[in-house]
Order: structure tokens, then sequence, then C-alpha cells
């Protein structure tokens, strides 16, 4: 669409919680990667993101996604699934960013396709330094 989002890779996150956004697309800046950032609200705005990415700022399917487990409407392990379900789309690689520490999420996350699985950290430098991780693993061509 417009020239300056050129090259630059798409993230897209499905979290309820606004905060997590925004300490998520701030940690992204902080960690010196430069990304177009996309927060929705659940699952089942993500699945629609997905299937039409039109809508999308880059006119792509995003470069990596990040998921919440727990979202109304569509939860993130639901999300998961479907996405790994559609050969159009389970080439895309998702991590889980959740507060639930709970063994069984993380096994059954695992085991539907996530490529990692993260609970959400206490303080902004801990994000900044998932951030990098993730852009180091995904993101840097």
């Amino acid at each position: 669409m417009a020239a300056e989002n050129h090259g630059l890779r798409v993230v897209l996150m499905a979290d309820d919680d606004e905060e997590d956004c925004f300490l998520a697309k701030e940690a992204f800046e902080a960690s010196g990667t430069s990304v177009i950032f996309r927060c929705l609200q659940d699952g089942v705005e993500v699945m629609d993101y997905l299937l039409d990415p039109s809508f999308s700022e880059a006119c792509k399917l995003p470069d990596l996604i990040l998921l919440d487990l727990n979202m109304p409407s569509k939860d993130g392990l639901k999300a998961l699934l479907e996405i790994k379900a559609d050969s159009s789309l389970e080439h895309i690689p998702i991590v889980i960013l959740t507060t639930s520490e709970e063994e069984k999420d993380y096994a059954s996350c695992m085991e539907a396709g996530a490529d990692s699985y993260f609970t959400k950290p206490a303080s902004f430098g801990e994000w900044v330094a998932i951030m990098k991780s993730l852009a180091k693993r995904w993101l840097v061509a």
C-alpha cells in the first residue's frame, strides 16, 4: 500500500488486554525492530483478518502471530488450531503469549502447532527481551 510500509515485517497480535498490546508494540520498537504491528481483540477477528488480508495495512499475511489464550468469542487455542489446519496459513509462525503457566496449556498449544510459548512478562525489560528474541528468530532476514 504505502511506500513506507514496503519491506516491513507484519506482526499480528491477538489479545483482549489493550495494555498488553501496547507493551508488546512498544517492546518491539525498543528492541530496534521496525514492524507493522496490529492488535486484534480475539480469535474471530484474527481469522477474519487472515482470511482477507486486504484489510491489513500491508495487504499481506503477517510474518508472525502472537496469540493470547484467554480471549472472548474465540480463544487462542481455537484460533491456533484453525490457522494450522488451513494450508494457506499454516506456514505462519505462531507464538503463544499468555498469563497461563499451566503445563496442560503449554502441551496443548505445542501439540496444536505453536512455534513457541511464553508467559507474559512482569517488567518492560522482559517484554523487550522477548520481542528481541522473536524478531531475531522470525523477522530478521
